[in-house]
């Protein structure tokens, strides 16, 4: 009872919050631009400066955080960054820079707490990365921003002290604590293979995080279909996780993936195929994100930081003004095609990684093996979830 309960209740505050404060961030971006006056063109680089900020920092930050061991005291450093930069938006890219600074955190901080109760499954992973897309969008459309931006950080003030409690429950109540680890990594005790594995996961992501924000369909041209896009974009984090946990991670993935490059050949023209494509380009997110946390059990922080920074990487060309050139038909399906290539290589070495070969760490003894939550949980290593 006390396992189904800490799940819910940590998994629930954080993609909550997620949300929250991924809708700040749009709002304030905004907000930002309008109060410091900014051309369309300072308005872009303040943009792309968040970007880079929020998403390439946290695989420092959660490096850190996985020494610290206050995953949910990093979460509410965030938050309160975030509700600052409404304070300073006058000051244009300094407040998108500091707004970087608190998303960062709270994801780094969010991401750890998760991962150690999912027990090397992909299913809370899922549910907790799924909510950030609709807070996104739904803050772009922000019309009042003024109001809006009050509320937002009465929500981020709130958002804080609730990660204060959710603090004290995860160390008094659940015992949850990272795997002991040292702010020094040792690539010697890391198998070839698992950086091998590491190489063709975050190509994936990369893939995902380029043309994921380069897809424009001439159909998706008001709120509401707009609003039904970003659901299915939830819907993939969410459930990917979910059925690759119960189908097996190799299968899910591949086969979603795979799906998805033929749909996208019509996603073009037709509605109904295009949200199709969505939903199944979306479903490798977990599976990708808790894989890597699971090859490297005692840096969860590092490996979830390491994905945001392939999001970013492929994301930076885009940014930098070659949008169509990814979001062409021919590109698009072909890329896709050579990801889900890579992701089956990456999932098959990872199973077989799962499978045959133990740290030294843990052969040594020293790392702690899966427990019920309430322990420390490194992630499976016995590769069931991978068929």
């Amino acid at each position: 009872m006390r396992n189904t309960r800490c799940k819910v209740v940590i998994t629930g505050c954080y993609s909550l919050m997620h949300a929250v404060v991924d809708m700040s961030c749009a709002v304030l971006l905004s907000a930002a631009a309008v109060k410091a006056g900014l051309t369309p063109m300072q308005a872009a680089a303040g943009v792309i400066v968040y970007d880079i900020v929020a998403f390439a920092l946290q695989l420092p930050f959660g490096a850190v955080a996985d020494r610290w061991n206050k995953n949910a005291v990093v979460s509410a450093i965030g938050c309160l960054l975030v509700a600052l930069a409404f304070g300073i938006q006058g000051t244009g890219i300094a407040a998108c820079v500091v707004a970087g600074l608190g998303n960062a955190l709270f994801h780094v901080g969010g991401g750890i707490d998760v991962l150690n109760i999912s027990e090397g499954k992909a299913s809370l992973p899922g549910i907790y990365v799924a909510t950030g897309a609709m807070g996104l969008y739904l803050g772009t459309k922000a019309d009042d921003l003024s109001l809006t931006g009050w509320m937002m950080v009465t929500a981020l003030i709130a958002s804080a002290v609730l990660l204060l409690w959710v603090y004290r429950k995860a160390k008094r109540d659940y015992g949850i604590n990272n795997a002991p680890c040292t702010l020094r990594f040792h690539p010697e005790r890391v198998s070839t293979s698992a950086f091998v594995i590491l190489g063709c996961l975050l190509l994936t992501i990369c893939v995902r995080g380029g043309f994921g924000l380069a897809m424009k369909f001439s159909w998706n041209n008001s709120f509401e279909i707009g609003l039904i896009s970003v659901s299915a974009v939830v819907l993939g984090n969410a459930l990917g996780g979910i059925i690759g946990d119960r189908l097996g991670w190799l299968r899910t993935s591949v086969t979603s993936l795979g799906a998805s490059a033929i749909l996208f050949f019509f996603a073009y023209d037709s509605m109904f195929c295009g949200l199709i494509a969505l939903f199944l380009f979306n479903m490798t997110m977990p599976i990708t994100l808790t894989a890597l946390a699971n090859l490297f059990p005692r840096r969860k922080g590092a490996a979830f930081g390491a994905t945001t920074l392939a999001l970013v990487g492929g994301a930076l060309p885009v940014l930098f003004g070659y949008r169509d050139l990814f979001a062409a038909r021919p590109v698009l399906i072909a890329a896709t095609a050579v990801s889900t290539l890579f992701l089956w290589l990456g999932l098959a070495m990872y199973k077989t990684e799962m499978e045959t070969a133990g740290t030294p760490e843990e052969e040594k003894g020293n790392l702690p093996r899966v427990g019920k939550c309430g322990t420390i949980s490194p992630g499976s290593t016995d590769g069931r979830a991978v068929r």
